[in-house]
């Protein structure tokens, strides 16, 4: 009986193995990287109405909810190599779109309090910022990998869902469309 326990036990691992070589060499030797968005574009909207989230930022503030015309929910994290792709770009468009009424709210997933702020920090972040440590929001939104944004327009609505790291030309266009779109009667 040990033999045959033996014997089945060293069949199981070698099937282990070839099954492990094999989907090395069919991934051409590249290890996967889940819950990372590299590739960019809209996704469907899964959930239509953007509750506001009443959490501290990073620094212990309240954030503040006035009239918008759009807000750009983003899920991200420090250590994501498309958030860091994307840092930039959502810094420049929080610039631009301020004073339009535009407010941008980042929610920091997997991440710790440290590495936040040095990111925000590091890339100009003038918006709030709040970490979601047990992915309680990440899961009500449906999110599956990052960077992933929400788009909100004036009466709650959820619009838009883009998925990977976006540009600033996308970025843009986005919310003048939903700016448009807010202003038909």
């Amino acid at each position: 009986m040990k033999l045959f326990l033996s014997i089945l036990l060293s069949l199981a691992t070698a099937g282990f193995l070839v099954i492990l070589i094999l989907a090395t060499i069919n991934s051409g030797g590249k290890q996967g990287r889940p819950g990372l968005n590299e590739i960019s574009g809209i996704a469907e909207v899964q959930i239509d109405s953007f509750n506001n989230i009443y959490e501290e930022n990073i620094y212990g503030e309240d954030i503040s909810y006035d009239k918008y015309e759009v807000i750009v929910l983003d899920f991200w994290a420090s250590w994501c190599p498309p958030c860091i792709q994307e840092a930039e770009t959502l810094s420049e468009g929080y610039k631009k779109w301020k004073n339009q009424n535009v407010m941008f709210l980042g929610v920091a997933l997997w991440d710790n309090e440290r590495s936040i702020k040095s990111f925000v920090e590091k890339y100009g972040f003038q918006y709030d910022v709040f970490i979601d440590n047990e992915g309680k929001y990440a899961i009500e939104y449906g999110v599956k990998a990052l960077p992933e944004k929400f788009f909100i327009n004036k009466n709650g609505k959820i619009v838009k869902k883009y998925i990977g790291p976006i540009d600033m030309i996308e970025l843009d266009n986005i919310i003048k469309e939903i700016i448009e779109i807010n202003e038909l009667p």
